[in-house]
């Protein structure tokens, strides 16, 4: 997932490996940690109040891919399986699910009764739907590529059929999933937002915009967004499990730097917020913020991407310069210490993870020798693009003054979040992005395959990075079905991937965050977004 949310920096933990967490797919139980009932404790009504500097750019899960859009998207819709609190697979709307012995089929049999926020009620046929307008070229969703392993996804996507015949709906509660081949990792795909239920009838014939007027089967629906402003969720009324959602609504500032949400939340006015930098060493030593700092697991790699068909960029001896330059260590001092130094793509506690890449140290001296082995002994001038966010801007501040002192002039670039994610889709228009990639699920190739695809340009390789070796070891992980055999291959891509270096290979994040005194069961979640919707308010 592209980038995290104005909070998400997290301790790292290690998770399950891929292997088990194949196996767990096929258990069927209830999500664990929905929160305290009334019974217990908890108690119905508030808003829960929160700030971002950037507004949401879509509230369309087809399109939506990144942690503020998904933050929202969350709650609005519903996908077949999900993850507990802890990152195993967990059913969602589906109550029951089979897996044919060739492991190439999935029958998923529905909850009974679900309803969309606007009453009517959710069918198989709206499942078949979503998932065929993902894969559908005209609908231009970065999540088409999760599931080309469809049967018939890409003739359909191709034109050379109507509809993707691995997807069917044989009566209104049982959809079918045929896969070309085996892929231990699909049941990982169907808990991505891509894969939400949205209704057949409001989207075969739009009117309006669904985007900006979404209607989903999640525990919330949208009441309100004036864009730069606010969006305001309110409870669904009908949704499935009315007494799992506490929160009557959510409600989101928009245009609210980090620091002005920080003396917002102290003053009272928030109830959840990021520490900036400069307050995080005296928050986290002062006795009153004890109880309240809220730590989780994520995985997460923070980089300056590197446009590798950009001039001089198409330079790999540049990109290299570019590594050595850039002191990683003093980047996580500035950010308070909430971080662990790069040496890759891949993040500690992903399966794969390898330890003994040595990566980039610091080395100024070296930059400029490569420098000049590529011809630019007397340094060029380039253009970083960030988001406009104090620690970003910081951040990016820290790497002019690296790149500054091995002849490399600077100009940062501040845009706001979704002209962002739009510019670096656009080849030959960003040279330099800071960015960061938050796993959609614990597999290495959700980092390697979907960001270092050389035939991934039109989704998301915004490097427009491409090794045919990279590829081909891609296609043959892809059909390699034993773990530790695959865990090699990627391993080896990983390993030519830093060599060729489409990143500056920055850090691995610390995530923390400060709720007040009457929030309740706000938690970082090792895969996705805060899971807001468990959230109560005391008083």
């Amino acid at each position: 997932m592209k980038g995290w949310s104005y909070f998400c920096l997290g301790v790292l933990l290690a998770l399950v490996t891929v292997g088990a967490s194949c196996e767990r797919s096929l258990e069927q139980r209830e999500p664990a940690g929905q929160g305290p009932r009334e019974s217990g404790g908890g108690r119905r009504g508030g808003i829960l109040r929160l700030a971002s500097s950037d507004d949401v750019p879509t509230l369309d899960p087809a399109i939506g891919y990144d942690s503020l859009s998904w933050s929202f998207e969350q709650l609005i819709f519903d996908t077949l399986l999900d993850y507990d609190d802890d990152g195993h697979l967990v059913p969602r709307l589906a109550a029951s699910w089979e897996v044919s012995p060739d492991r190439k089929t999935y029958t998923f049999r529905l909850k009974p009764g679900v309803k969309f926020s606007d009453g009517s009620p959710l069918t198989a046929g709206d499942f078949v739907f979503s998932l065929q307008r993902v894969i559908d070229p005209a609908t231009a969703s970065q999540g088409a590529e999760f599931f080309r392993g469809i049967a018939g996804a890409r003739d359909f996507a191709e034109g050379r059929a109507t509809g993707v015949r691995g997807l069917a709906a044989p009566d209104f509660q049982t959809v079918v999933i045929r896969l070309e081949r085996p892929d231990p990792l699909f049941p990982h795909k169907l808990t991505l937002l891509f894969s939400a239920v949205v209704p057949r009838r409001l989207l075969e014939k739009p009117q309006g915009d669904f985007a900006s007027r979404p209607v989903g089967s999640g525990p919330f629906m949208l009441e309100q967004w004036r864009r730069g402003d606010r969006l305001r969720l309110k409870r669904n009324p009908y949704y499935r499990d009315p007494e799992a959602v506490y929160l009557d609504g959510v409600e989101q500032l928009v245009g609210v730097s980090e620091q002005l949400a920080w003396l917002k939340f102290e003053s009272g006015e928030l109830d959840v917020a990021a520490i900036p930098p400069a307050e995080f060493p005296r928050v986290v030593a002062d006795p009153e913020y004890r109880d309240r700092l809220v730590k989780g697991v994520t995985l997460t790699t923070s980089y300056i991407g590197i446009n590798c068909q950009m001039a001089p960029f198409d330079r790999v001896e540049v990109r290299r310069a570019l590594n050595y330059a850039v002191d990683k260590a003093g980047i996580i001092k500035l950010i308070g210490g909430r971080g662990i130094e790069a040496k890759g793509v891949l993040p500690p506690g992903m399966p794969g993870y390898d330890s003994s890449l040595a990566g980039y140290p610091y080395d100024p001296a070296r930059a400029k020798e490569l420098l000049a082995e590529a011809g630019l002994s007397r340094g060029f001038a380039t253009v970083l693009w960030t988001q406009n966010r104090e620690t970003d801007l910081r951040v990016a501040q820290k790497i002019q003054q690296d790149l500054a002192a091995v002849g490399i002039s600077v100009e940062i670039k501040t845009v706001a979040w979704a002209s962002f994610l739009e510019a670096i889709r656009e080849p030959g228009r960003v040279p330099l992005f800071d960015l960061g990639w938050f796993a959609d699920f614990p597999d290495p190739s959700n980092f390697l395959e979907v960001l270092f695809d050389g035939r991934n340009f039109a989704a998301n390789n915004h490097t427009f990075y491409n090794n045919p070796r990279v590829n081909e070891l891609l296609d043959i992980a892809r059909d390699t079905h034993d773990v530790a055999k695959r865990l090699e291959i990627l391993a080896e891509v990983e390993r030519l991937v830093v060599a060729d270096a489409p990143w500056v290979f920055l850090y691995h994040p610390m995530t923390y965050a400060a709720v007040q005194r009457g929030v309740h069961n706000y938690r970082i979640h090792p895969l996705r977004p805060p899971r807001i919707e468990k959230v109560w308010l005391e008083g």
